[in-house]
């Protein structure tokens, strides 16, 4: 019963933006609790009823939790071909200066629907920063009246993104996670604090790298007219769709 209130409560809380799922959380425990919840009613078959009830509770709360944490892997792996799932887990507040995990995942390519090359814009980065700390100051509207200038806005943020990873980490490892905080604008951040780029606030972002953090890729999506722009160190060009 507790591994079944353990997975439910898993699946209410799954990583969300505006109603939208912006990461996952994923564990076994739900399925751990549907096989010994099965296991408990058999061997309490013609014992104790409150045995056999909480198997049966165990069980079957174990199976929505992971039928949960289930719909927020799949809602995050369709966001890459441009599907957005309404998330079906709790709201919770994190406004103000808050930093939200931008959560990886092992594919090191995300690609915007509709997609259309453009070069990567140069940002001057000062040549005394220290490169593992280079903050570069953009310039992104926090709100963006029209969707060309949202689409800018992103396309520049991404572009700024890459062009200080570049000049931070080379050619890798990149950080496993990156994080979104602050506000007007939001700035993608290192773990650590260190700003990287301005995104128009309430942008989503999803980061993820390969394997043996090789590669990376980003994908900033707008809040008011979707926008998207997205960036793959192993195509070097910025794609706005």
């Amino acid at each position: 019963m507790l591994l079944g209130t353990g997975s439910l409560v898993m699946g209410l809380v799954e990583p969300q933006r505006a109603g939208l799922q912006s990461g996952f959380i994923a564990s076994t425990i739900g399925i751990t609790a549907v096989v010994l919840g099965v296991r408990v009613v058999k061997t309490a078959r013609g014992g104790s009823s409150v045995a056999r009830a909480c198997g049966r509770g165990g069980a079957i709360l174990g199976a929505v939790g992971t039928a949960l944490m289930a719909y927020a892997v799949i809602a995050v792996a369709l966001t890459g071909v441009g599907v957005h799932l309404p998330a079906i887990s709790l709201p919770i507040s994190d406004r103000g200066q808050a930093m939200s995990t931008v959560l990886p995942s092992t594919n090191a390519s995300a690609a915007a629907t509709n997609a259309t090359s453009v070069p990567t814009p140069p940002v001057p980065v000062p040549a005394d920063a220290p490169a593992q700390h280079a903050a570069v100051p953009q310039t992104t509207e926090a709100a963006p009246a029209t969707p060309e200038a949202e689409r800018s806005a992103v396309v520049q943020s991404a572009g700024t993104l890459a062009f200080v990873m570049e000049q931070s980490f080379g050619g890798g490892p990149y950080p496993e996670t990156l994080a979104v905080g602050m506000s007007s604008p939001q700035r993608i951040m290192l773990t650590d604090g260190t700003g990287l780029a301005a995104v128009p606030d309430g942008s989503r972002v999803l980061y993820s790298t390969s394997s043996d953090r090789s590669a990376w890729s980003v994908t900033i999506i707008g809040a008011r007219f979707g926008a998207v722009a997205t960036y793959s160190s192993a195509v070097g060009t910025v794609e706005a769709g």
